[in-house]
C-alpha cells in the first residue's frame, strides 16, 4: 500500500491509499477503481469500503481509497495559509467536484487511463453529483453503495421523521436568526454534528443533492447498489428501489442490484457490494471494450 496525496484546485490537500495487485490482467492493468468514503468516515475506516478493496485487490485491480474534505466529522484541512474547517459538519457536498477530478488526475498522472468512482453512503451520492456537475472522460463507470436520497419532500411526508422535522425548524430558526453557523446535534437521517445552515443546504427542499435527480445526466454505466433492510426502514432509501427501476425505461446506463437484508453498512454481508459491483463491470463495461 502506497499514500498519496493531492492538491485540489482550490488549494486543499488530501489524503488516501492506492494498492496494486501481485499481478493484474491485461484488461485491468490501465483501470483504478476510486472508493469514496461516507459521512464522517475516511480512507482507511474499516468496514464495507475496506471490505471492497481487499477482494478487488486480491482479484487482481488497483485500487485507490481517497479522503474527501468531508472526511471525519470535524477536520482541519491543510492548504493555504491556514487550515479550514473541514469534515462532515462543515462541508459543502458541491466541493467535491474539486475533490474527485483532483484525485481521478492523479490516477490518470499514474497511468491509470480509466477510473471506476466506487462510493458507499454520502460518497455515492459524491460519486453521482460530481460526474453530473463536472463529467469526467476518463471515468467509464460509477457505483453507489447504499447513496441516500436528499429529497426534502420525502423526509418530512414520513412517519418516521419526527425528529427529522424537529431538526429542520431549529435550523431555520437558526439561519433566520443570522446563527447560521451554529453547530447542531443532529439524530435524524444519522447522529453527528452540522452546522445549520449546512444542514438546510442537505436537507432543504432544494434538493440539490437528491441524487435521483441527477442520475439522467450521467453518461457512463452506473449501478446503485442497496440493502433491502435500508429500504424497509429508512425514507432515505424507501423509494429508491421504484424510483431507479422508473428511470431504467428510458436511461439504459443505469442498473440496480438490491442486498436481501443487508443495511447501509453491510453488516452480515460485506462481501457483497464488491463480487455486485465487480460482475456489473465485468460483464457491462469490460464487455463493451
Amino acid at each position: 500500500m502506497e499514500l498519496i496525496r493531492v492538491n485540489t484546485a482550490d488549494g486543499v490537500l488530501l489524503d488516501g491509499s492506492l494498492q496494486r495487485p501481485a499481478s493484474v490482467d491485461s484488461k485491468s492493468q490501465n483501470t483504478a477503481w476510486l472508493l469514496i468514503h461516507g459521512t464522517g468516515s475516511n480512507f482507511y475506516f474499516s468496514g464495507v469500503l475496506h471490505a471492497f478493496a481487499e477482494q478487488l485487490v486480491r482479484g487482481g485491480c488497483s485500487v485507490a481509497r481517497i479522503n474527501t474534505r468531508g472526511h471525519d466529522i470535524i477536520s482541519a484541512l491543510p492548504g493555504g495559509r491556514m487550515p479550514l474547517s473541514g469534515g462532515a459538519a462543515f462541508e459543502s457536498i458541491a466541493d467535491c467536484v474539486h475533490d474527485l477530478r483532483a484525485w481521478v488526475d492523479e490516477l490518470i498522472r499514474r497511468d491509470f487511463q480509466r477510473i471506476v468512482l466506487v462510493g458507499h453512503s454520502m460518497g455515492g451520492v459524491k460519486a453521482i453529483f460530481s460526474q453530473a456537475h463536472d463529467p469526467h472522460p476518463n471515468v467509464v463507470a460509477v457505483v453507489g453503495v447504499s447513496p441516500p436520497r436528499f429529497c426534502h419532500a420525502e423526509w418530512q411526508s414520513s412517519p418516521r421523521a419526527t425528529p427529522f422535522r424537529d431538526h429542520f425548524l431549529r435550523a431555520t430558526d437558526l439561519v433566520a436568526s443570522g446563527r447560521g453557523g451554529e453547530l447542531m446535534r443532529v439524530q435524524q437521517p444519522l447522529p453527528l454534528w452540522l452546522t445549520a445552515a449546512g444542514f438546510l443546504a442537505k436537507y432543504g427542499p432544494h434538493d440539490d443533492y437528491d441524487f435521483v435527480s441527477l442520475l439522467p445526466r450521467l453518461t457512463c454505466p452506473t449501478l446503485l447498489i442497496v440493502g433491502t433492510a435500508s429500504v424497509e426502514s429508512s425514507p432515505a432509501f424507501e423509494s429508491v428501489p421504484d424510483t431507479v427501476r422508473q428511470l431504467q425505461t428510458s436511461h439504459r446506463h443505469l442498473h440496480l442490484q438490491l442486498v436481501p437484508g443487508a443495511n447501509t453498512g453491510y453488516s452480515g454481508h460485506l462481501d457483497a457490494p464488491a463480487r455486485l459491483a465487480s460482475e456489473w463491470f465485468a460483464s457491462v463495461v469490460n464487455s463493451k471494450d
